[in-house]
């Protein structure tokens, strides 16, 4: 008889993920501290899924059973953010399988034959869109990866979280973990904005490197564009207290092709861009142009012409460690 873990047991083994939660009687994992998690469950019903969903949460371990197997179940009570991200396999280091999720509710079973004969490394990477629940785990023997010193944290809004991509290892703060050598906590959010209330009150990690990423809703939800920059100057200034040590990069939001648009938005933008850019500045962060890390063509984009599509993702990644002028030590 296979021997089966549960999500508690199999905590040691997770990467990006600060903790977990209890729903109906399940575990999950989460990226967020319980002070944020409440923030977020107070805030909306769009904004629970969102915060739940274990975007950025992958579990990684060597083992020597042919046959790796869980199960999960989806919560469905409140919704689901984006149903497109399923799990992936990774295994040696090469993506080999990708699952979509089964939305009904029930009690399902992945199944991986790994294709090696030696031990090999094991990465399975959770969904961003939704709250899935997993449990059952059976991974044989499994040892535990290496946790690596350097720590990497991302702040953001939907195209942080990246749960518009069908494979969520493919979202363009992974590879920034893995030529970084770093371990990431994907800690972005679809539709937020700068708001210095959804950080916790004390330090919960001690990142070396943080990026931010947001500014594109606040544009379009704050008419008041001196008001829009006053609530990311306290986010920031908010960050820099908790996080003193740390390398930030704030990135701003000019990321997508300008197709539509009056002048009259375009040159707000521009303007958004350049202050916010100068608050990052007197902060001793680093502004990252977003118009510099990511090429306006339609093709690395979604239809929607705002979410970077897998392609889109991977220069966008490739471009800011270029930018940062970071080399593989």
């Amino acid at each position: 008889m296979k021997q089966l873990r549960s999500a508690e047991e199999v905590f040691p083994l997770l990467h990006g993920c600060c903790g977990t939660y209890r729903l109906e009687g399940r575990i999950g994992f989460s990226r967020f501290t319980p002070e944020q998690l409440r923030y977020y469950t107070e805030r909306s019903a769009d904004d629970f899924v969102r915060s739940h969903a274990p975007a950025g949460i992958c579990l990684e371990c060597t083992t020597d059973i042919p046959e790796i197997s869980f199960t999960y179940r989806v919560w469905k009570e409140k919704g689901f953010y984006r149903t497109q991200s399923g799990f992936d396999i990774w295994e040696n280091g090469v993506l080999t399988a990708g699952f979509p999720l089964d939305l009904t509710g029930n009690e399902t079973e992945i199944r991986y034959t790994r294709r090696q004969k030696d031990p090999s490394v094991i990465r399975i990477t959770f969904p961003g869109g939704v709250i899935v629940l997993p449990d059952h785990f059976s991974l044989g023997n499994a040892v535990p990866t290496e946790q690596k010193p350097a720590k990497l944290l991302f702040y953001g809004d939907s195209l942080t979280q990246s749960a518009y991509m069908a494979n969520p290892s493919l979202s363009w703060h992974v590879p920034v973990c893995q030529w970084m050598e770093a371990e990431g906590i994907n800690r972005g959010i679809g539709s937020m904005i700068y708001d210095a209330a959804s950080l916790p009150t004390d330090t919960d990690c001690l990142p070396g490197t943080i990026f931010v990423e947001y500014g594109g809703n606040d544009l379009y939800r704050i008419p008041d564009t001196d008001r829009a920059l006053a609530q990311a100057e306290a986010y920031l200034q908010k960050l820099s207290r908790l996080y003193p040590s740390a390398e930030t990069w704030v990135i701003t939001p000019d990321l997508g092709p300008r197709m539509g648009g009056t002048a009259e938005k375009w040159a707000r933008e521009d303007a958004y861009c350049a202050a916010l850019a100068g608050i990052a500045r007197s902060l001793g962060m680093t502004p990252l142009s977003g118009r510099d890390l990511i090429p306006p063509m339609p093709v690395l984009y979604f239809e929607d012409m705002t979410h970077f599509n897998e392609g889109g993702s991977a220069i966008f990644a490739n471009h800011l460690l270029y930018t940062m002028g970071w080399k593989r030590k």
